[in-house]
């Protein structure tokens, strides 16, 4: 531009070009510096959770390798497979061989080493190799001050690149639409435009210094507000990273992690009183069904029936509080509070149940055998929270309701949903059942009468029957159909 031309400018217009020019230095710098703080707090983060996921999956995976239990190490190794980030992972022997992989084909053959002994005896670090690509980690499995195997773990970098480059687009953007405001903007307005990019600049230092709770007054909604939103939306992520590297290995359940992070200070040992509903699944005659196959089979088959039980309590706002050999157990009311957690669980448990009917009609149109579970179901007050120790908790359910819910799972028989007397009365405008009248209940000396809950009523059955559908077309085209 030249001389000529500047002096002949209006003052509003050098304003705007002064405050664009402005706007633009001070934002590319901020954006950088948020940008760069970002990737390294993330890769920070990323070692730190790495180190402790590693850790613990060795000590996890500690008795099922002495036992020499394939079955163990290979569903260790498939819940460690659902961690962001992680693509591969191995539990080897003290010869290097490998005992638990997503590929069988790798089990029984020698790991390519990458100088895991001599890193590993030395004690430090953790992290074998380190590429553009991934982050390779492995942690000693001891036993009695004895070495008797290891855990490796593959980390992926990408996501860090992914979360990278969305806020190099979301600064260029924020960038543009701010220059084409101030370059249109009258000059009164100037001052105040310049006052929220110096607050953002003080932001973006304490960022840099590690002060994730500061946050920044959100005024206005232009451009400038939503850098604002979007400065205070990243550093409360950021903030939440932090916090998740304390429960990642903990907690897998998202209802569960949504809770943690809303409220951190609830990750403490102890429990609350509420009411709410549980129900097992067990699959009946398990064992002796998968007599002839071999533990992958098996592992598969479990698999199969979890995916499709998990997907049913989750479209009925449920969780899984925990898979027990063959078994499930469902809470609703927990954690997330449920005004009708009884509905629910009764609609999840008949969809699990027809679901599963549907399932063996293909099993037995393939000529393979048949698996029928039976299911226990109870609501009542009991003690949800965190279970266990310090160094070691669980977010689950403990009480009556939880008892009595087992006990009648292990009286059902196939196909059954039983559920108590009392029970009954309260759903029974909503339910079809049968009675099955004097049986005895572990702990309780009179026969009680049961009843066995058939099918559900208008409007609950079309509901029913809309899950059972759509979750099964949705597993079979993903062949992961029991």
């Amino acid at each position: 531009m030249s001389r000529q031309v500047w002096d002949k400018m209006g003052i509003k217009i050098k304003f705007a070009v002064i405050l664009s020019l402005i706007l633009f230095v001070t934002t590319s710098t901020m954006g950088a510096i948020m940008i760069v703080n970002q990737r390294r707090s993330l890769e920070s983060q990323m070692r730190s959770m790495a180190g402790t996921i590693t850790d613990e999956f060795a000590q996890d995976s500690k008795i099922p390798l002495l036992e020499n239990d394939s079955l163990a190490m290979s569903q260790l190794v498939q819940n460690m497979l659902k961690y962001p980030g992680i693509f591969d992972v191995y539990i080897l022997d003290d010869k290097n061989v490998i005992e638990g992989h997503n590929d069988l084909e790798k089990v029984g053959s020698a790991y390519a080493d990458d100088g895991l002994l001599s890193v590993i005896k030395a004690g430090q670090p953790w992290i074998l190799k380190e590429t553009e690509e991934a982050i390779t980690f492995a942690s000693v499995i001891v036993f009695k001050d004895t070495t008797v195997g290891y855990t490796v773990v593959y980390f992926s970098k990408g996501f860090i690149s992914e979360r990278v480059k969305a806020a190099v687009t979301n600064v260029a953007m924020i960038m543009f639409f701010a220059i084409i405001l101030v370059a249109i903007i009258s000059v009164p307005l100037a001052s105040g435009l310049l006052r929220p990019i110096f607050r953002l600049l003080k932001g973006t230092k304490e960022v840099a210094v590690g002060n994730l709770d500061y946050r920044i007054e959100e005024r206005g909604r232009d451009e400038i507000g939503e850098l604002v939103r979007s400065f205070n939306s990243m550093a409360s992520e950021l903030k939440k990273k932090e916090i998740m590297k304390g429960v990642f290995n903990r907690y897998v359940s998202p209802h569960v992690a949504d809770e943690i992070l809303k409220e951190p200070e609830s990750l403490k040992l102890g429990g609350e009183r509420r009411e709410v509903t549980v129900f097992f699944a067990d699959i009946r005659g398990f064992i002796s069904h998968t007599r002839g196959m071999s533990p992958e089979e098996t592992v598969e088959a479990l698999n199969r029936y979890f995916t499709l039980i998990t997907e049913i309590t989750f479209r009925f706002e449920g969780t899984i509080d925990k898979f027990i050999g063959d078994a499930v157990m469902c809470v609703f009311g927990s954690p997330v509070r449920s005004e009708n957690h009884l509905e629910q669980a009764l609609k999840a448990a008949v969809a699990v149940r027809d679901a599963l009917t549907r399932a063996n009609m293909r099993r037995e149109a393939r000529g393979q055998k048949l698996f029928q579970m039976g299911i226990g179901l109870d609501t009542g007050e009991v003690i949800v929270g965190n279970m266990g120790s310090k160094v070691r908790m669980e977010y689950t359910a403990v009480g009556e309701a939880v008892n009595m819910a087992s006990r009648l799972t292990g009286l059902a028989g196939g196909g059954e949903i039983l559920i108590s007397e009392d029970l009954y009365k309260t759903v029974m405008d909503r339910v079809e059942a049968v009675e099955v009248a004097g049986t005895t209940i572990k702990g309780i000396d009179t026969p009680a009468r049961l009843y066995n809950i058939v099918g559900v009523k208008d409007p609950w059955k079309g509901e029913v029957q809309g899950v059972v559908d759509f979750i099964i077309a949705r597993l079979e085209g993903e062949d992961l159909l029991p």
